[in-house]
């Protein structure tokens, strides 16, 4: 019944949630620690930018980072605080080069009860301790060293060392925390009091005698205070932050007057100090807009508060000084960044942004395609929020590091000198617009310049067999060698192409007769030639390269859809491709690699035809597998070379492509790269030519996910779909803009259509002012087979409404013409939001406020008003906010009723009735089906969760049976950690996934992709029981093997935990985290040493006949 699943990270969360500094890896060097899900990542701080030393996961999902010195140390710790307040200590053994535990456990008492306030952490150094607000109405304190008398001795105490204190505080939640500076007592101020309500600022003291937090002064802040900055010494007090007032107090006694400052209304998100400074704070809002707060200071008292804007970067929810004028802006809403601040005078600043990190969090949609029907699946995203949203192109593909680059513009070609010239081998020759010049490197200084033809460009250069250089430009063919012209061929007419190898060299004129020279020899011989009229493209294919024993030239005519395969000694031909009507080989290649040889026609368009050819005694071809793909809206040549041993091909082009062959497939991987016009190697270096010059450096040999980013300016796309007829995205956007004079924001959304290849925007249809999209989908009808639909659900806000309250939608029916425009068919007014839409079966169903309604009439030739027509089917549901289909069934996630399954009635197909559903409540987020009687879905707790119906009786099957309403049951729960979007059917897969393809392996049976709002991207793969029994005890051993870097116990991580009170599954442990798998621990048996993978496998009976070979296989097929 597929209700066994693997669940699998395939790309880490991007969101940063924290942002620190401190020594943690040596006492000399400050570092940068950022948190991004479970995973630490510890940066090296260098003059203008950051380096990554070291990352590694820990049980949990980080919710807050603080560091903290232990008393007697060089070095800081780092205070960790993960989801259900599970905490622990971590600091850096130098000596062993390892992560050590200080000390974990869970912040529990049985009368605190979870806040639903965000958690604050504060460190204070004058006791050592670490304050942790996380539950309502106690404070947890932990210290993390013994305590001192006044004498400096160590004191007793009734608490250890790293042992939580929990400490009763009679105040509902705290907002905000921070621990005061430029006192003599320890004391913390906290922020209390309602939304909406007069706010409250306290200071405490920290009594170390009974461990109780006592209350000292108090004053009022204005009702939108939500954050307190402590001022550093030796000045000390508070910042309050409101939306409309930032506020400074002393908090020494009530009756002190505080220092205000009226703003625009801003939301701040983010601030901090700068280093050794007690009077600037740069302080960023929910903008991205950063603002430099200034104390003015008399006397060591605050006089006075001023704010300047500094400038635009992301929208930040951490700020660090890394001195020297470095600041890395954190954030979980768009790109996290590192940016230099200039200070010119005390009012004027400049910002520069160094380094961008890219991020995809949150993704708020996506959608998977096809383009070409050939297995290779392409995502894109609606990523970040507001101004700082994007769509995200992510495919599987390899990475260029680039080690260096250099501006030289109007390159056509560059050629690299073989490493056997030693004077040469870091020497270049480039052809550019109108000439051909030498590049060395600075430390070549030798002198050696052969005599090349440097005032006209160069079309081809090669070294011959005898070892001399071959020049070939439009007027000359030249055989040189380091200091003279060996030979030298004129052609009758202009040369406008040349291929050449070590042996030989073609050559075409304009008058489109190719020439075959001999340069094997101590000269060039002409040894043929022949007249094929208009010659778009020619190349060499010799008998090295194809894996025959004869020698080819390859021709692709301009005025006639053909392609030639001709011999090299006569030039006569053996072999016609007839192509297209309007395709034409701007590159061709012949080419064996690993046991067949290929035939690959590249058009200047992008597309790329490939087919496995067979020679028969040099005469006869028999093409097989033609295949046609596109690489991307332009190419400009195909580059073979040898790469750690395996022959592979360069692409250069638009989206620059890395071509290899495993098991008799070839697999084709993007480069994180635009734009590539010219390919070389120079020794195991490569270089890349572009419109700007030229990059060097490595390409890596395995796969990963890498995503490219599409600007869609002021506009924040929030729902995307392929239309698989029409090749283009139907994208829904945002705009929102802001009143000037009366601060009123104005939301509007448009629906664009976009080419697929290009993201070029096609056409759009703007909604009506405070319209939004809130769910798409794409439907077909048996009607009309050759046309699809775009079903657009919207919301419209009461403008008028001062409560806000939301009224109505409406239900928009497109259609996308040949030409790419968007036209709109049909607009039904609806009595509410739709919340989803989805095809089903011959219709289309939606969820709009508390009901299902379902397409009744559809007839787009009919006048309009009359076209389309939903009615209501089902009243009962609180709001229907995700809706799935299969067959005649829709899968509903609801607000509260969790999931329900709906079935089209046999009389009716359009009339839903209740099948099954689920009696315990849960927040949907994303639901789907596995098969007609088991269902996945994700809640507001960050979790998935198997729900199944029971089989009917079918001995017993009578009608009422069939109509009765079925109680879905629970198989298993498991914690993802960040909360799920949306999920859609199919994965992106690498090319590893099919390399166990001869095999009998049948890993899994079908899989979805979900997204989240940390910018995380997983898969769901359905098992067989055996294979969950196999893959757990692997799991279990896996985990048994591994170092537990934090102490954390995985099983309490992983186990499902739902946040609505009512429901009562995590009283079950037992049931906790049944059916699942977590392919992030079985992945790591990839990386294990053999002696630990025979190691796992000798202690479970599970594993007995099974090979380390045989695993390897499997796991590469499950995961990958």
């Amino acid at each position: 019944m597929n209700e066994y699943h693997v669940v699998t990270t395939i790309m880490s969360p991007t969101a940063v949630t924290c942002a620190v500094k401190g020594n943690f890896l040596s006492s000399d060097k400050e570092n940068l620690i950022i948190s991004k899900g479970t995973r630490i990542e510890i940066y090296s701080v260098l003059e203008d930018s950051v380096q990554l030393e070291k990352q590694f996961d820990i049980y949990g999902f980080i919710r807050k980072l603080q560091t903290c010195t232990i008393p007697s140390r060089n070095t800081c710790s780092l205070f960790i605080l993960t989801e259900k307040n599970y905490y622990t200590i971590l600091s850096y053994d130098p000596v062993k080069s390892k992560i050590t535990t200080e000390s974990h456990g869970l912040l529990e008492h049985s009368l605190a009860r979870e806040t639903e306030e965000e958690e604050h952490v504060v460190v204070d150094p004058r006791t050592n301790m670490i304050h942790v607000s996380a539950h309502t109405g106690f404070v947890f304190s932990i210290p993390f060293s013994k305590r001192q008398d006044l004498k400096g001795k160590s004191k007793e105490s009734r608490y250890e060392v790293f042992s939580p204190i929990p400490i009763r505080t009679y105040e509902f939640d705290f907002l905000s925390m921070v621990a005061l500076k430029a006192l003599k007592t320890s004391q913390i101020a906290v922020l209390v009091g309602r939304i909406n309500e007069v706010k409250t600022v306290k200071s405490m003291k920290f009594q170390t005698i009974d461990d109780q937090l006592n209350e000292d002064v108090a004053v009022q802040v204005e009702t939108t205070t939500h954050t307190l900055i402590s001022v550093p010494d030796p000045i000390g007090g508070v910042l309050a932050i409101g939306e409309y007032i930032i506020s400074y107090h002393d908090l020494l006694s009530s009756g002190s007057t505080p220092k205000e400052l009226s703003i625009d209304p801003v939301i701040v998100t983010a601030h901090t100090f700068l280093n050794d400074s007690y009077t600037h704070c740069i302080i960023g809002d929910s903008e991205g807009t950063l603002y430099m707060l200034t104390l003015g200071i008399s006397n060591m008292k605050v006089n006075n508060i001023s704010s300047t804007i500094i400038g635009k970067t992301s929208i930040p929810n951490s700020i660090v000084d890394l001195g020297n004028q470095l600041f890395y802006i954190g954030s979980s809403q768009a790109d996290p960044c590192l940016i230099r601040l200039t200070m010119h005078n005390r009012d004027k600043f400049s910002l520069e942004t160094l380094t961008v990190f890219p991020s995809l969090a949150p993704i708020l949609d996506f959608c998977l395609f096809d383009y070409d029907q050939q297995g290779k699946q392409t995502m894109v995203c609606c990523s970040g929020v507001d101004k700082e949203s994007s769509l995200r192109v992510v495919e599987y593909g390899v990475e260029f590091n680039i080690e260096g680059q250099l501006d030289i513009p109007l390159i056509n070609d560059v050629w690299a000198f073989p490493s056997s010239y030693n004077k040469l081998n870091d020497t270049l020759l480039i052809s550019r617009d109108e000439q051909t010049c030498i590049l060395k490197s600075s430390n070549n200084t030798n002198g050696f310049d052969p005599p090349f033809i440097l005032e006209e460009i160069t079309i081809k250069m090669t070294t011959t067999k005898s070892g001399y250089f071959l020049q070939v430009t439009p007027h000359h063919v030249r055989l040189i060698n380091s200091t003279q012209v060996i030979d030298e061929w004129k052609p009758p007419e202009e040369i406008k192409l040349a291929k050449a190898d070590s042996m030989s060299c073609i050559v075409c004129c304009d008058d489109g007769v190719l020439v075959y020279l001999d340069c094997s020899g101590n000269s060039l011989k002409e040894i043929c030639s022949k007249d094929f009229g208009d010659v778009l493209s020619i190349n060499i294919s010799s008998h090295l390269q194809n894996g025959t024993s004869d020698d080819f030239v390859l021709i692709g005519l301009l005025t006639q859809p053909r392609v030639l395969i001709v011999k090299l000694e006569s030039l006569t031909t053996v072999m016609e491709f007839v192509l297209d009507d309007y395709t034409r080989a701007a590159d061709l290649l012949m080419i064996h690699m690993e046991t067949a040889i290929y035939f690959m026609i590249l058009s200047g368009d992008g597309q790329l035809q490939t087919c496995e050819v067979e020679i028969v005694q040099g005469q006869k071809f028999i093409c097989q597998k033609r295949k046609s793909l596109t690489i991307g809206t332009y190419c400009t040549g195909m580059y073979p070379y040898y790469h750690h041993g395996q022959q592979k091909v360069f692409i250069a082009g638009s989206q620059p492509t890395v071509v290899t062959h495993f098991n008799e497939t070839l697999f084709f991987s993007a480069v994180n790269l635009k734009d590539i016009h010219g390919f070389c190697m120079l020794e195991d270096c490569i270089f890349l030519t572009t419109n700007q010059g030229i990059l060097w450096g490595q390409i890596d040999l395995h796969q990963k996910l890498h995503h490219t980013k599409i600007d869609m300016g002021n506009d924040m796309p929030i729902r995307i779909q392929y239309m698989l007829l029409s090749k283009v995205l139907a994208v829904s956007t945002v705009s929102i803009q802001k009143n000037e004079f009366n601060e009123f924001i104005i939301r509007r959304g448009k629906v664009q259509i976009m080419d697929v290849l290009t993201f070029k925007p096609m056409d759009s249809f703007d909604l009506e002012e405070h319209e939004v999209v809130e769910s798409m989908t794409v439907a077909q009808f048996r009607e009309y087979p050759n046309q699809e639909y775009l079903f657009v659900g919207t919301v419209i806000e009461d403008k008028e409404d001062e409560a806000g309250d939301i009224t109505r939608g409406r239900i928009l029916v497109f259609e996308v013409k040949e030409n790419q425009r968007i036209d709109l068919i049909e607009a039904i007014e609806e009595p509410g939001v739709v919340y989803s839409i989805n095809s089903f079966q011959n219709s289309v169903v939606a969820g709009i406020d508390g009901s299902i309604y379902c397409l009744e009439r559809f007839s787009p030739d009919l006048r309009k008003g009359d076209r389309v027509k939903f009615c209501c089917n089902r009243v009962e549901n609180v709001l229907p906010l995700h809706l799935d289909t299969r067959g005649n069934q829709v899968l509903a996630g609801d607000l509260m009723q969790s999931m329900y399954v709906l079935r089209s009635s046999r009389e009716n197909p359009i009339k839903l009735e209740l099948a099954a559903n689920d009696t315990e409540p849960a927040w949907m987020t994303a639901v789907k089906f596995v098969n007609d009687r088991v269902y996945i879905g994700a809640d507001d707790g960050r979790n998935l969760f198997t729900l199944s119906s029971a089989q009917p009786n079918k001995e017993n099957d009578s009608h009422e049976k069939i109509r009765s309403v079925l109680k879905l049951e629970w198989k298993g729960g498991f914690h993802v950690g960040s909360m799920i979007n949306c999920m859609r059917s199919d994965t992106i897969s690498s090319s590893s996934a099919v390399m166990v393809k001869g095999s009998n392996i049948i890993p899994y049976e079908n899989a979805f992709t979900f997204v989240t709002v940390a910018g995380s991207i997983g898969t769901v793969k359905s098992i067989s029981q055996g294979s969950f029994r196999l893959l757990q005890a692997l799991q279990e051993g896996i985990l048994n093997e591994k170092e537990n870097i934090s102490g954390l116990q995985y099983h309490k991580w992983r186990m499902f935990k739902p946040k609505i009170g009512l429901n009562t599954r995590h009283y079950n442990t037992s049931e906790s985290s049944t059916n699942y798998i977590d392919g992030d621990i079985i992945v790591e048996w990839v990386q294990l040493a053999n002696e630990i993978k025979n190691r796992i496998l000798s202690k479970s009976p599970l594993f007995a006949g099974k090979t380390v070979n045989e695993m390897d296989q499997y796991v590469h097929s499950l995961l990958y």
